[in-house]
């Protein structure tokens, strides 16, 4: 920074990726540097630093991996070859092999990477990264402060990415929500707006299902650019405008999730149901950047198994798709026995993303049931980890209250669940835009709601029928009543 070299900054298009990004600019804006470039590529390009990036910057100096780079060999080198140095700073697992040649690597899941904490994202490693970087350059310039608007944004990358909620990332994830909740991030707060959701203290609940989607959609529709323009901004007009864009974004984006859902859902009642341990479905109609959110639902909602949901190009012959595993089946380990078979592929224990040739499809899906028929059968059956059962009638504000002292609850601190043995329940009233969620009523006053639970809904029990069973839930709060809700998560025998 003291020469005043050109930097440039390469993010993943996802909300990782993009807020690690927007961190860095947003430090060297407040530091008074403005001699950088951010290269956010396109979903068609595939996951990685594209070449166009260091052959459209012959005079960068520095280049900066952001959520990427780890085994991008061939354009780390090409960075190299042109004098310039190549920082990354990455959370993919690494596999035994060659790795990029950084100048810089900064990945704790490196062999040699002496940290005793390995779950930390791009996001958050971002923001040490910069904490190591104001200490070093606070001697010759002026330096920002790396509270309020870093820890809200690295906060949010932490929770969207779905890494484990606990150690470092616990309370990197709760300092940063006590900030998006004191306004410090005014796009977060615009976005949240968007989102119906003001008014409310932001979890990393509402981060997970509200911010974290709409910070996505932008890469996943369309150019992620839109994304980091909104959270780098501080002009309302602009905010505004680019707000209800990624809004929009989203919706598109959960249109062609759920035509995707509704074609597999066709295909499995087809086949009679899936017998098999893993789900891999391909089509040439399924955009890439919504297959990897549409695998998570076929594991929710239509067949728990490891699942990669893939888009083909037919006029390339390639193919894009998105990986996700289960509790206990190492995703990682599973794809590196199938990797022969990709052109190129990447993830975590937990998710991966891949790219290969489309007629090779069809090998994969047989290689990846072959290593998962290798797994204990049980892994493959859902199962709802209980952690008390709770009468009802403790189901109150003072429980409510006590609970949100264990936040913020995700990946690795999950929200507590509890269960109530023959509760008594009415089937209030099937809503939502297609029918498929239940409002119910319990004893005690408790209201509950069972999101997707009206496919489970047979005929024989329309709104208005009570019965008794088992239930399975977690305890939320009614921001527009005031009061606990019932979060259904499962219920016995009432639906068959």
């Amino acid at each position: 920074m003291a020469s005043g070299h050109k930097i440039v900054f390469v993010a993943d298009y996802d909300c990782d990726g993009i807020t690690s990004a927007a961190q860095a600019v947003l430090f060297l804006e407040d530091s008074g540097y403005t001699n950088y470039e951010v290269v956010i590529p396109l979903r068609s390009e595939g996951y990685g630093i594209p070449e166009r990036a260091i052959q459209n910057n012959p005079d960068a100096k520095v280049f900066v991996a952001l959520d990427c780079g780890t085994l991008d060999i061939k354009s780390v080198r090409l960075a190299r070859s042109t004098g310039a140095d190549c920082i990354v700073i990455d959370h993919h697992e690494v596999p035994r092999g060659e790795i990029a040649p950084a100048t810089v690597l900064i990945n704790p899941k490196q062999p040699d990477c002496p940290s005793p904490f390995k779950e930390f994202c791009a996001s958050g490693l971002t923001l040490l990264f910069l904490a190591a970087l104001r200490r070093e350059t606070a001697r010759f310039t002026r330096t920002p402060a790396l509270g309020g608007k870093y820890l809200a944004l690295a906060a949010t990358g932490t929770i969207a990415d779905l890494v484990p909620l606990v150690s470092a990332n616990r309370i990197l994830a709760k300092s940063g929500l006590e900030r998006i909740n004191a306004n410090s991030s005014l796009p977060l707060t615009l976005l949240a707006s968007k989102a119906g959701i003001t008014g409310r203290r932001i979890t990393a609940g509402h981060v997970g299902y509200y911010l974290g989607p709409r910070i996505n959609a932008a890469g996943r529709i369309a150019d992620g650019q839109t994304a980091l323009d909104l959270l780098l901004s501080s002009q309302p007009d602009e905010l505004g405008r680019l707000a209800e864009e990624l809004n929009a974004l989203n919706l598109k984006r959960q249109a062609e999730e759920g035509k995707i859902l509704a074609t597999i859902r066709d295909r499995i009642g087809q086949d009679g149901g899936l017998s098999r341990r893993t789900c891999v479905m391909a089509d040439t109609g399924w955009p890439a950047g919504v297959v990897g959110i549409a695998a998570s639902r076929v594991q929710q909602e239509l067949h728990y198994a490891p699942t990669v949901i893939i888009s083909i190009d037919e006029e390339s012959g390639i193919a894009r798709g998105s990986a996700r595993g289960v509790a206990g089946f190492n995703l990682h380990q599973a794809l590196s026995r199938c990797a022969d078979l990709f052109m190129r592929w990447g993830g975590h224990k937990s998710a991966a993303g891949l790219t290969i040739k489309t007629d090779k499809i069809d090998a994969f899906a047989k290689r990846f049931e072959e290593v998962a028929q290798s797994y204990p059968a049980e892994l493959f059956v859902p199962r709802s980890k209980v952690d008390m059962e709770l009468p009802f009638a403790l189901a109150g504000t003072e429980l409510f209250k006590a609970l949100q002292d264990l936040e913020p609850h995700g990946m690795g601190n999950p929200a507590p669940v509890f269960a109530r043995k023959k509760a008594q329940v009415r089937v209030s009233k099937v809503f939502g835009k297609d029918g498929n969620h239940l409002r119910l009523e319990f004893e005690n006053g408790l209201e509950g709601i069972y999101w997707r639970g009206a496919q489970r809904l047979p005929p024989s029990l329309p709104p208005g029928s009570r019965g008794c069973c088992d239930a399975v839930f977690q305890l939320d709060w009614d921001d527009y009543h005031g009061r606990p809700v019932i979060n259904v998560k499962d219920l016995g025998d009432l639906f068959g």
